[in-house]
């Protein structure tokens, strides 16, 4: 007798937590008769384990939606047919997987299902832009540890600066929730790499669906607690402690900084005392000698002023006794564990959750009032199934990241790297000596992050749904200076001579070493006591209209509370003050269409975005030179000035992308689009002070143009063996209405302030060749070259006098440039993954003590800097 097996599956689609627009892909394609060739209508596919599915139309196409990326078996069944399953089926962002079935009459014995491995092809055709998706089992095989160097190594990218854009142009998205701090516009990418199911970098032509950002988009999905087991990751990075410097350490006697205060040959007359040869006295400093300070100090009138040599050079030891050579490790620590929620899950819905910490230090090159750079990042994300086609996500995140002040005014950032540090170490000898060896030039930084976001997804049919996201970022900045130098006189030198601890500790006064090493003032002057709280709510609804049209439309609004208090603060040298504070409400929001087309030989993406800001409430209405920016007036500028009710801002940004599919295992691909982005806040807010004349020093413009780049790329895609997947890549992007400070000054210098102002242009181009292999056995990994070309320059003159006489002559004389060219710097990246096969080698005992062995080589190359004397 023969027995058929028959599977029933709900037409309704059910939605993954992780779900949300960009976040997910679709499965597609046509289920055939094996032996006619004709569509069978009817037939039910199911994605294993998860509750999505749908049935085959009249022509035989079926299309499963918002499916998380990962990797999955999908079932085909009918009635009479036998059983197809198809495994290791990958599921892209963004990206359609095409799943077509031949189902063949039933045959076999009952319950028996024939199971084939899905072939991924190696072109994705539907994609229309120089994308690189990062599945985790890529990512595994990468020797990084942080996200921040996954997408750092790809093409077109150094750092997070995607082809020549600066960081704030690129959105950093988490789960359909950007990570952006609105204090600047940068992108928070700590998040745990052990927690990261696909991570998806492209460099152009995103879809109309993504705003506020002009050079590219990271989009980070993270892992799901599985439903019904516990899992555990562990990712770990030590470096031991060493140098991070060529050469000696500053402490040692041989060192530039020490040898001419402790070499016999010149310590006590000097070193032009013709004991060091004309080439080694040119690498030192000039130093008179021990014996000669000690004669200044005894012909003064103060007796406790009096030093002998050795007595003036242990005083020099002392006040140079910080250590320099850094005391610890290097090291990442990035763990994730996820599954049922205890107890509960079965009555809320299956719910489950994935948390992970992240933990990271790297030290210094030297110490500064901290040693090292600090990060950590807590993350939790819960989900639940609260009805067929019904999800609820709850995701939350703390961070924090401390070390010690980069920019010494107060503004964003912190030394995160030794080769900031060895930048800022070059004022001269005596600058760079008191930032070495004093605790407190830059004093200490810290920035505390928070993520709440909550998503629901409803699907109203097989091929609809809509999704609701509400979401808060708060940034919370803290920079001050370190603890008080105790200027008690403890220390003896010589008979009667006392000092305190410097030069430990924050000192606010002018006072400087035996040597005349700077030990205060001018330190540690940064102040931010700043907050910025973010609040989105966005809302997508998603249609397969027909097997040709999948059309999107949605809209966002973002909310920001802007407090920001920052400035510079120098007690002993107070010109250089400047308070800057404001505490604003802007808002923006958008609407956007956009329709994917798929057809067999063209897949092209078409939107549409407008979008909109105000910067709320009201801004001054000033001729080029207010008596109101005088220190004189200043008091009474609301009193001066109008004011006028702030602008409403609405733009319109076309997109367009389309692919080719020339061959099977070929593509040519094309996009287009208008990207606009609000300037930084201090251009569109500030109104700064000086601390010392009371004048006004610079003014924001919170009706600026939107930043406008227009991007254009053409790229070709070629499979080679069905293993290797070639990329070439050419683009160009016109930029403008970038801001730059322009001066205004009256005639007695009583108003000079700056004010940002769209005269900034550039443009930039380049092409991008990558040689990528993610399949096959024994050998996997990528290669890739970047060339790029950059131009940019400025309209108009930087400065604008009220003397017609000085504007002639900064006309005439400046010597100011228009357009610069800096020589293009290429640069390369390679990662090549050797490994065994997980069933390589005997086995005993079950296992395969020979299999899955890793030995990965990462490499990096880039073109020389030029430089002259």
């Amino acid at each position: 007798m023969r027995v058929i097996k028959i599977v029933s599956v709900m037409l309704v689609l059910a939605l993954i937590g992780s779900v949300m627009a960009g976040t997910t892909g679709k499965i597609a394609g046509v289920v055939t008769d094996a032996s006619t060739g004709d569509p069978l209508p009817g037939v039910n596919v199911l994605v294993n384990g998860t509750t999505l599915g749908a049935a085959t139309d009249l022509e035989g196409y079926y299309v499963i939606l918002n499916v998380p990326p990962g990797e999955y078996e999908v079932t085909a069944s009918m009635v009479g047919y036998t059983e197809i399953t198809k495994t290791q089926v990958r599921v892209r962002i963004d990206q359609t997987t095409t799943l077509n079935y031949n189902l063949g009459e039933q045959a076999l014995e009952a319950g028996e299902t024939i199971t084939v491995v899905a072939e991924r092809p190696v072109v994705e055709k539907d994609v229309a832009a120089s994308r690189a998706n990062i599945s985790t089992e890529e990512i595994e095989s990468i020797p990084v540890a942080e996200v921040a160097n996954v997408v750092g190594l790809q093409a077109g990218i150094e750092g997070l600066s995607i082809r020549g854009g600066g960081s704030s142009e690129v959105a950093f998205v988490v789960n359909g929730i950007t990570l952006r701090d609105e204090r600047n516009n940068s992108p928070y990418t700590g998040i745990s790499l052990t927690s990261v199911e696909e991570l998806q970098v492209q460099a152009g032509g995103f879809s109309a669906e993504f705003g506020n950002i002009r050079s590219g988009i990271v989009n980070v999905v993270t892992k799901e607690g599985k439903r019904d087991k516990y899992t555990f990751s562990f990712l770990g990075r030590y470096s031991p402690l060493g140098d991070k410097h060529f050469g000696p350490s500053p402490n040692a006697p041989g060192s530039y900084w020490v040898r001419p205060y402790v070499d016999d040959e010149v310590a006590w007359t000097g070193t032009d005392n013709g004991a060091w040869d004309k080439y080694t006295r040119a690498q030192y400093p000039y130093f008179k000698g021990w014996n000669k300070i000690s004669e200044e100090l005894l012909q003064n009138d103060d007796p406790n002023d009096d030093l002998s040599p050795a007595a003036a050079q242990r005083l020099y030891l002392f006040q140079h006794r910080k250590q320099l050579d850094i005391a610890g490790p290097d090291f990442t620590a990035d763990m994730s564990f996820g599954g049922p929620v205890p107890y509960v899950s079965d009555q809320l819905g299956n719910l489950r959750f994935f948390a992970s910490y992240r933990n990271s230090q790297s030290m210094y090159l030297v110490p500064l009032h901290r040693d090292a750079y600090r990060d950590y990042t807590w993350q939790l994300k819960l989900t639940s199934d609260l009805g067929q086609g019904k999800k609820l996500m709850i995701s939350g995140l703390l961070g924090a990241e401390t070390g010690v002040d980069r920019w010494n005014n107060g503004t964003p950032g912190m030394f995160t790297s030794s080769w900031q540090i060895a930048s800022a170490l070059s004022n001269g000898p005596k600058y760079i000596e008191g930032r070495m060896f004093s605790t407190d030039y830059w004093g200490p930084a810290r920035t505390d992050y928070t993520n709440l976001g909550v998503k629901y997804t409803h699907a109203l049919d097989e091929k609809t749904f809509f999704e609701v996201s509400f979401s808060t970022f708060t940034s919370d900045y803290e920079k001050h200076p370190g603890a008080r130098r105790d200027t008690a006189d403890v220390y003896k030198f010589g008979n009667n001579y006392y000092v305190d601890e410097a030069p430990f500790g924050f000192q606010s006064l002018s006072t400087s070493a035996i040597n005349g090493m700077r030990t205060g003032a001018g330190m540690s002057n940064a102040r931010d006591s700043s907050e910025v709280q973010s609040y989105s709510l966005k809302f997508d609804i998603t249609k397969q209209v027909d097997r040709r049209n999948n059309v999107q439309l949605g809209g966002e609004f973002v909310l920001t509370h802007s407090n920001i208090t920052y400035g510079r603060y120098d007690q002993f040298l107070p010109t250089g003050n400047y308070t800057t504070k404001w505490d604003k409400w802007p808002r923006r929001g958008a609407l956007y269409i956009q329709d994917k087309l798929e057809f067999q030989g063209m897949i092209a993406q078409l939107g549409l975005r407008m979008d909109y800001s105000h910067a709320g409430g009201e801004w001054y209405d000033y001729s080029q030179y207010p008596q109101a920016f005088s220190g004189t007036y200043v008091e009474g500028i609301d009193t001066l000035l109008n004011k006028e009710p702030t602008e409403h801002i609405f733009t319109f940004s076309p997109r367009l992308a389309i692919a080719f599919p020339v061959t099977e295992t070929s593509k040519l691909y094309f996009n287009y689009g208008h990207f606009r982005q609000l300037p930084q806040p201090d251009d569109l807010y500030m109104l700064r002070q000086s601390g010392f004349t009371d004048q006004i020093l610079r003014v924001g413009n919170p009706n600026a143009e939107l930043q406008k780049t227009v991007a254009y790329e053409l790229g070709y895609e070629q499979s080679v063996l069905d293993q290797f997947l070639i990329r070439a890549a050419g683009y160009y992007k016109d930029i403008s209405l970038q801001p730059r400070l322009v001066t205004y000054e009256n005639n007695d210098g009583s108003i000079s302030y700056s004010r940002a102002e769209p005269n900034n242009y550039e443009d930039i181009r380049g092409f991008e060749i990558t040689l990528n292999k993610n399949r096959g056995q024994w050998v996997r990994g990528f290669l890739n070259y970047t060339y790029m070309v950059s131009t940019y320059g400025y309209f108009g003159y930087g400065i604008f006098y009220e003397n017609p006489a000085l504007q002639r002559q900064y006309e005439q004389t400046t010597t100011y440039y228009y357009q610069a060219k800096p020589k293009p710097r290429p640069y390369a990246r390679a990662n090549i993954d050797f490994f065994s096969p997980d069933n390589f080698g005997p086995k005993i005992a079950d296992t395969h003590p020979l299999a899955e062995w890793r030995l990965n080589f990462l490499a990096n190359w880039k073109t020389g800097r030029y430089d002259t004397w």
